[in-house]
């Protein structure tokens, strides 16, 4: 019985397993990396708002995001979004392509 063979053969049959594992972990430590970014920023952006910082001026530093400013009854609410480009192959089915990040950050008005 040759063992070369029938160890290719085994690292052939578990070799695309391994690799959708290893993209699947990259892609999803990924996004909770972008989401604990995000959060960093929502932070900075809240403070920035309510030190007196204009909306232009905040979107101005903060260019590579997508932020929304609106007003409710009681509250002024920041939504920020962010884009994530996943690599696993079958995740877009699942999640979308680009996977979409949202935070939102309710400030009460005064």
């Amino acid at each position: 019985m040759n063992k070369r063979g029938q160890a290719l053969v085994e690292f052939v049959l578990i070799l695309p397993v391994f690799l959708f594992l290893m993209f699947a972990i990259y892609d999803i430590g990924n996004i909770f990396n972008k989401k604990n970014a995000l959060e960093n920023d929502s932070a900075d952006i809240v403070s920035l708002y309510t030190s007196g910082s204009t909306v232009d001026d905040i979107n101005t530093i903060y260019s590579n995001l997508d932020i929304t400013f609106s007003t409710e009854d009681k509250y002024t609410i920041i939504t920020i979004n962010r884009n994530v480009k996943l690599m696993t192959p079958g995740f877009n089915r699942l999640f979308g392509n680009p996977y979409k990040i949202t935070v939102r950050r309710y400030i009460p008005n005064e």
